[in-house]
């Protein structure tokens, strides 16, 4: 009987220390999982929010001399938007939307603005979720900012009820572009894509970064485990998941036209990424690489072929 009881108190001390152990793992990967989601997702894009002069000089004589006009629309998921719009000096219903990239804001659309022009579009460039001007507490990586693009969409429709329109992404904008384009291929609101350094799926990219990051071999489990909580961190809080992020998902069905472009010195997004999406899509498409390019950067290494490339292809897709 003495040693039934002996055995009954190891057996509820062990079972204790298990239960403890699995609390302390639990809770340190979580700890490390919020730490990893408020870096990518929240304090990264507030530290590297700030607009730079030379785009906001460009705003503000716009603004004041050319008719553009600041746009703010209310998200689906009430967040405040906020945008530029930017008519044709010639009238025109054709109507170019640009996403700009992570950390950026709707002002780099600007780079983009004159080949648009040249070929009749009016802009509107917009902040995308937590950048910019617009609100929202975190970067949801294309899964709310496709909503977002519904919404301004549906702005051009109703300005120009029989208008063109088209959308122009850059990086994680993109991305977004590409979600959106999956979820649109019901209804076709959008004639064609531009698709520029878009990565393919958001959570083998982060794994990748991680690993080289830290060093660590390519076999380590620490990645997985680390996006694995922080998984659980950002869909407590913002119900999205970094796995959750992937254009390649989205666009196996959609027949409207993508042009892709990407850098072949691209280091951050692989190219290889743009070369899985252009294979994947089943629909008209087109897939431009600038060997000497980083990431999107390849309107800047070679502005008058990067104009060439999307002027061809809006004048076959864009009418």
């Amino acid at each position: 009987m003495k040693k039934q009881h002996v055995l009954r108190v190891i057996g509820w001390f062990l079972l204790f220390i298990m239960v403890i152990g699995i609390v302390l793992i639990n809770g340190i990967g979580l700890y490390a999982g919020n730490w990893f989601y408020e870096e990518v997702d929240v304090a990264y894009v507030r530290e590297h929010r700030g607009e730079d002069s030379k785009h906001q000089e460009l705003l503000t004589e716009g603004k004041a001399t050319k008719d553009w006009q600041d746009v703010e629309l209310i998200s689906k998921h009430g967040y405040k938007l906020k945008g530029t719009y930017i008519p044709n000096s010639q009238k025109s219903q054709k109507t170019l939307i640009f996403l700009h990239g992570f950390t950026k804001n709707r002002l780099y659309g600007l780079d983009y603005a004159r080949m648009y022009l040249q070929e009749g579009y009016n802009l509107l460039l917009v902040d995308s979720k937590a950048h910019g001007d617009s609100g929202g507490s975190a970067v949801s990586w294309g899964i709310q900012e496709k909503d977002d693009v519904d919404s301004w969409v549906d702005w051009a429709q109703h300005k120009f009820p029989d208008g063109i329109i088209g959308v122009h992404g850059v990086s994680m904008g993109a991305a977004t572009a590409l979600m959106y384009a999956g979820f649109d291929e019901t209804q076709h609101k959008v004639a064609f894509y531009v698709a520029d350094s878009a990565y393919s799926q958001l959570e083998p990219l982060l794994k990748e970064k991680i690993i080289e990051q830290i060093k660590l071999p390519e076999d380590s489990f620490l990645p997985d485990v680390l996006l694995f909580y922080s998984n659980v961190v950002s869909y407590y809080k913002n119900r999205y998941t970094f796995h959750g992020s992937s254009p390649l998902t989205a666009i196996t069905a959609v027949t409207t036209p993508i042009l892709f472009i990407h850098g072949g010195a691209d280091t951050l997004v692989p190219p290889k990424m743009s070369e899985d999406l252009y294979a994947s899509v089943k629909g008209p498409k087109e897939l431009h690489i600038f060997p000497q390019a980083i990431h999107a950067c390849a309107v800047y290494q070679d502005r008058r072929q990067y104009t060439q490339i999307v002027q061809t292809f809006i004048e076959k897709y864009g009418k």
